[in-house]
């Protein structure tokens, strides 16, 4: 726990707490501790656990504690790609594309690979200093962290011009409800 009650907005019920604490982890955690930290009892916590684990917001997996929680890696993905086509323009996305590429060919150059797989292979290499070593985990880290932004980006424009093509291109209200009045 963290031994610090959070102190929440007015207004903010015990689903949003809910579901803010439980989506703003990086590590799973039981339904007691969720509950001490969104300030509701256990049994509520688990009453809005199990709901946005059959939206699939969340998932569930075994641990020492007990049934953990935590965010959905495919939901989360997908609301990304969402967003990036709510946000930005296909021109826009393009440029990001245009600079995750730039940087991706200089980390190439830097390190004298070809792929993150052999940047990452070259983590182990005998005749590297811990400070080598440590500037190509943190590189490693951060190529990682640009193939899953351009795989992204590269949905947000498909689904851009799907939605262009099926005359849904206004902002996200307009989209969702021409859905729901197609539907």
């Amino acid at each position: 726990m963290s031994g610090k009650q959070p102190s929440w907005p007015d207004g903010m019920d015990a689903a949003d707490r809910m579901r803010h604490v439980a989506l703003t982890r990086t590590f799973p955690h039981n339904a007691g501790w969720i509950a001490t930290e969104a300030d509701v009892s256990r049994d509520t916590a688990v009453k809005h656990l199990s709901k946005l684990v059959d939206r699939g917001t969340l998932t569930t997996v075994e641990t020492a504690e007990g049934t953990c929680y935590e965010p959905d890696a495919i939901t989360q993905f997908l609301d990304e790609v969402r967003d990036l086509a709510d946000r930005f323009s296909n021109d826009e996305l393009t440029a990001e594309l245009r600079d995750i590429g730039t940087e991706t060919d200089g980390w190439k150059r830097e390190f004298d690979v070809d792929s993150l797989t052999e940047l990452r292979r070259a983590v182990g290499s005998d005749d590297l200093a811990s400070e080598e070593r440590r500037e190509r985990l943190e590189t490693v880290e951060q190529w990682a962290y640009d193939i899953e932004t351009r795989e992204a980006i590269r949905l947000a424009i498909s689904l851009n011009d799907t939605l262009r093509g099926l005359g849904m291109n206004g902002g996200p209200e307009t989209r969702v409800g021409s859905l729901l009045q197609e539907g």
